[in-house]
């Protein structure tokens, strides 16, 4: 119990340290006005072999987070986090190998479908104004978003192995 109880204290940490790395930071050092989403990097890497409702959980309070930082559409990011969290949940453990290439098909796919679902809501549904901004910021933030959800994702599994030394000791 206290194992899992550190777990859940390290996940609310780093979704907080991504968040306001996200708020101070990120928005302001890409090019352009897209930039990759740390938050929802921190719900990849949460629910790549989690089961869907554990994700769906996890995507709901993680964009609940986000929502905090604009409340004019409150409800928006938990809404597409929670949506794409159980694809992912489901794709990622279920039907897709451990690759790195599905791994960074999965993680931009499931970002442009997180950003077609928040631009519906902010741009009430307007279908110019959606494609316009899809293909002038989304596109670019979903490659950004991947290709460090993949390299984070890689670095974790590289750190919790298990080094096993010419002895047979640990």
């Amino acid at each position: 119990m206290k194992d899992r109880s550190l777990y859940i204290l390290r996940i609310v940490f780093v979704s907080v340290v991504a968040f306001v790395l996200q708020v101070t930071i990120v928005n302001g050092a890409w090019p352009g006005k897209a930039s990759p989403d740390l938050v929802f990097v921190v719900l990849l890497l949460i629910i790549i072999d989690r089961g869907p409702v554990t994700a769906v959980v996890a995507g709901f309070l993680l964009g609940f987070l986000q929502d905090l930082g604009n409340a004019s559409f409150l409800g928006m990011n938990a809404l597409a986090n929670s949506v794409v969290a159980y694809g992912v949940s489901r794709l990622g453990r279920d039907y897709l190998p451990e690759d790195v290439v599905f791994r960074i098909f999965l993680f931009f796919a499931a970002y442009l479908v997180k950003s077609i679902i928040v631009l519906n809501i902010t741009e009430s549904f307007s279908f110019i104004r959606v494609i316009t901004f899809f293909f002038r910021y989304s596109v670019l933030s979903a490659l950004y978003t991947a290709l460090i959800a993949v390299f984070l994702w890689k670095f974790v599994q590289l750190i919790s192995e298990r080094v096993v030394r010419p002895g047979g000791g640990y």
